[in-house]
Order: structure tokens, then sequence, then C-alpha cells
């Protein structure tokens, strides 16, 4: 007899509608799994074999061949991508015996991977599997209990979650419903800030507000202890909350990479992610002979922190240079090509000297050639990849019992109201000022006859890149909204500017 089953496999952080077809034929006893890498069908062999003997079906004394559709023998995919496939071959082994009715797996998506006993174990991926599934239109989705909830975020037809293969069994028979579930709903999580805990440093308040409005990234260059990672830490609140859509796709990413807490099956923060300058490559970017997502990933639609800059890796650095202008990464194997988004807002921070304690000749001994030496391991093309550089100051004591200028309050209340204003310029939420392309920013950020006089003086007098040029339009334009202001002013192109300048003084 021959049956047919459908499910998905995860493949990158997306799925692929895959066809489990079972024919049952006279011969010597045999169990054999092809579409898939052999290591890999005879793990699911043994798990099968297993559970349906538990659940009281030991397998028939005939020929079984199962094939996986797409056949994928080379694709790079690990051992627990293809468990989810456990279940729909185990209930398409029973229908081929006339022990299930068939047009139930015919019109029907099934996902799970199956312990010895028969028990359904959680899979990682749910989501994406599931909004895989709704391109087709399936009548129902079998999957573990445990990831019913997560995979309800997905809005399918008709969602039953299950224990076991025994409950599965009875629940396509129709002897027994399903065990109800709450779907879950996005909500907006409570935000706490670390925003007014940073004493002093009120340039650089302003800065991290700047950077929030117009997804700007920042550089923070100071000695230790000046506040930089307080200041990095409190960005996230400053962000406006995430949509419904941007926390689907976050949710997405973290099941998709094993990530997603268990009792948390909606991601609705922007992510803080903080990798350690020991990173590697493939670690930070994404990669591997499996490939997977990178910290860049990670923090999409949030804050990518790298602390002590200077420190990461030469080729880590280099890799980041094409994400940040196209925000995603697309790594190419062999027989397939992976595409991550990565549209993150990158916060860095270093110290002024490899001492930490540049100006200050009492505390610093670094020579001069030393500090460039420091300051060259950041590429002049990454520098100019960046938006704001801001170099702090140590707190004085006297600014520990001052209250700040620019309370949280106050900066979020501004940078919404900038977000508000690019949000009916570009007609969408998802789109900055520091996404504008060219075409955009010169429509967006014309200059009058006296304004372009003296930004031709700036260019020419500072050496300034063509690219330079374009982000202090764009930062120009941030600090209008800022301020409410229809036109770009003198003032806006002024501090833009030296923002700007910050970076060729590390490049002198």
């Amino acid at each position: 007899m021959f049956q047919h089953t459908y499910s998905a496999l995860l493949s990158g952080l997306s799925g692929l509608i895959t066809e489990v077809e079972c024919f049952i034929g006279n011969g010597l006893p045999y169990f054999n799994i092809v579409g898939i890498p052999s290591s890999h069908a005879s793990f699911a062999r043994e798990r099968i074999r297993s559970a349906l003997k538990s659940c009281g079906y030991p397998l028939p004394p005939s020929r079984i061949t199962i094939n996986i559709r797409p056949a994928s023998p080379a694709s790079p995919l690990s051992a627990a991508v293809f468990s989810v496939l456990d279940l729909p071959i185990a209930l398409s082994i029973l229908a081929c015996q006339g022990l299930l009715p068939p047009a139930v797996l015919e019109t029907s998506a099934f996902l799970g991977e199956l312990s010895l006993n028969g028990d359904l174990k959680p899979l990682h991926g749910a989501l994406p599997l599931t909004h895989c599934l709704l391109h087709r239109s399936f009548s129902h989705l079998f999957l573990p209990l445990d990831n019913a909830e997560e995979a309800s975020l997905a809005n399918p037809p008709a969602l039953w979650g299950l224990t076991s293969l025994s409950q599965a069994i009875s629940v396509v028979c129709g002897r027994t419903s399903p065990p109800s579930f709450i779907p879950a709903k996005p909500k907006n999580a409570p935000v706490s800030s670390s925003f007014d805990s940073v004493h002093g440093q009120t340039i650089a308040k302003r800065a991290l507000m700047i950077a929030a409005a117009g997804m700007h990234n920042l550089l923070f260059i100071g000695p230790p202890g000046c506040g930089k990672t307080l200041l990095a830490k409190s960005i996230p609140s400053l962000l406006p909350p995430l949509s419904d859509s941007q926390k689907i796709q976050l949710t997405e990413i973290y099941s998709a990479c094993h990530l997603l807490p268990s009792d948390q099956p909606l991601i609705s923060e922007h992510p803080f992610r903080a990798p350690h300058h020991s990173i590697p490559v493939s670690s930070l970017i994404g990669g591997g002979s499996i490939p997977r997502p990178g910290e860049i990933t990670l923090a999409h639609h949030g804050v990518l922190y790298l602390d002590e800059l200077p420190e990461f890796s030469r080729i880590s650095l280099e890799s980041l240079r094409q994400p940040l202008e196209e925000h995603q990464i697309i790594l190419n194997r062999l027989h397939a090509s992976f595409c991550f988004p990565a549209d993150f807002l990158l916060i860095a921070s270093m110290n002024p000297c490899p001492c930490g304690y540049y100006p200050n000749t009492e505390q610093c001994h670094c020579s001069s050639s030393r500090i460039q030496q420091y300051f060259n391991k950041i590429s002049a093309p990454l520098l100019d990849r960046i938006d704001l550089v801001l170099t702090l100051s140590p707190v004085p004591f006297s600014d520990l019992k001052q209250t700040s200028s620019l309370t949280y309050s106050e900066a979020l209340c501004r940078i919404q109201a900038a977000r508000q204003i690019q949000a009916q310029r570009f007609s969408s939420e998802t789109i900055y000022n520091s996404r504008m392309d060219l075409q955009t920013v010169r429509q967006v950020c014309s200059l009058s006859p006296s304004l372009t006089a003296f930004m031709q003086e700036a260019y020419e007098h500072y050496q300034l890149t063509l690219r330079s040029y374009h982000k202090i339009l764009r930062i120009s334009r941030t600090l209008a909204d800022l301020d409410g202001c229809t036109h770009i002013e003198q003032q806006h192109l002024m501090e833009a500017l030296q923002y700007r300048l910050n970076i060729n003084g590390m490049l002198s």
C-alpha cells in the first residue's frame, strides 16, 4: 500500500514544505528511509521503531520504504532538523496498514519528534514551520502541545497540540479531541531603563537620543568607568515598542536558533546582544558547515553592542561592513544560499589608548605611536559606516549630586515624536533616516544655497568621503526632526559635522 503525508523542514530561518511517502510491500522485513542523509535516517528509524512498539503497533514483517520529497541528500541540515518528520513517518506507516483513515493524513500537516516511548518532544522552529505550512490550505496542523502556543502566533486555521503518538492516533481516528491551550497574543512588556542612572554625560545622552531617533550607529571613546556600558545598555529602552510583525519575526529567529525560552513564546522587547571580543567571525555574522545565524541576526530590530572594539579580531570587524550597509547577511554554501536579516543598531565603545587613561599624562604612559597603532585596529571603511563618534570624559564629583537636564521621559517623548515624523515621511514605521537611499536623501535633505556653500567648504576642507557627506545629511535630518523643524538648519549641520570630525581625528 502507498500513503503520503505532509510536514515541513527548517532550512535556515524559513520552512520548506516536505512530503513523506510510504510504501509497504512484500519481501524480507526491511525499513528504509531515502531522501535524507543516511546517518540521519538511521537515527529516525530507531526512534520510530521503538515509539510504534511502545504504543502497541510494532512494525509489520514487510518491506517498508519511506521517501522524503524534495530529496536533500547533501543538504547542510542537522539531525535535529529531520527529527520533526518522526510523527508523519509513523502515521503514514500506520495508514498504509489500514489502521488510520488516509483522507485525514492527506489533508493535514504533522510535525513532531518521537521519544522511544512514543511521547512527542518539543521542537525548535515551530513558528517559522507553521508560517511555511500556511502557504498550503491544510485542514489541520498537528504538532507537540508544548509548541502549540508559539505556533498559534501564525494564526493557523486549525491547530491541534498533542502529547504522544498514541494521542495522535486517537485524534486522527476521531476517538478523542486534542487538549486545549491558550493561544499566545502579542503584548508589550514593561520597559526598565538605566538612562537616569547615568550621572553627568549630558552630551552622551543627547547622542543616544539621536541614535535612537534615527537608528544611527554610535561609537563611544572614553576612559574606564565613565559610563560607556551603562549608556549603551539604556538605549533599547529608548527605542519605540516593537510592532506585532517585528515581534513575530524576532520570535521566528530565536525559535529557529533554539534560543526561545520555554516560558516566553513571544519576543516582545528589543534584543540587546553584547558578544565578547573573543567571538569568532562565524558566531558574529553567522556561518558554520550547517549555517546558523550569528549575533548580528540575533540583534535584528535591536542593539548590537561591541565593547572594547579594537580588541575584536580584524576579520570580525571587517565582516560587519556589508551587513551595516545591506542590513542582511548572505551565506553561500555549495548546495544552497542562506539570507539572514541583520537590521540592527550598532553601539560600540573603546578606550582612548591601550591603558585607557589618555590624555591624563599622570596615569597614561602610552607613546603616540602606540596610541595610533591602537586606533589603526579599526579600519577607515568601518569607521566610515559609523554615524556618531563621541569622546567621553570622567564624570566629576559635582555631577554626582546634580539632576540631569535630560531625563528619560523627556528623551523618550522627543524620540517618539521624531519617529512619528519619519513614519509619516516614509509611510512606514520600519524605515528611518539612517536607512534613506541616495534619491530620498536628495529629496528629504535638500539644502538652501547658503547651506550648500557651507557644506561644500566643509567637504573640501575636511576631505570628507561621499558616504560621510550623506551621513551628515541624514544625521542633520534626524536633528531637525528632534527639534520639530521642517527644514535642515545650519545648527543641525554643524552638530552633525562635529560627530564626523571626531572620526577624522581618529584617522589622523
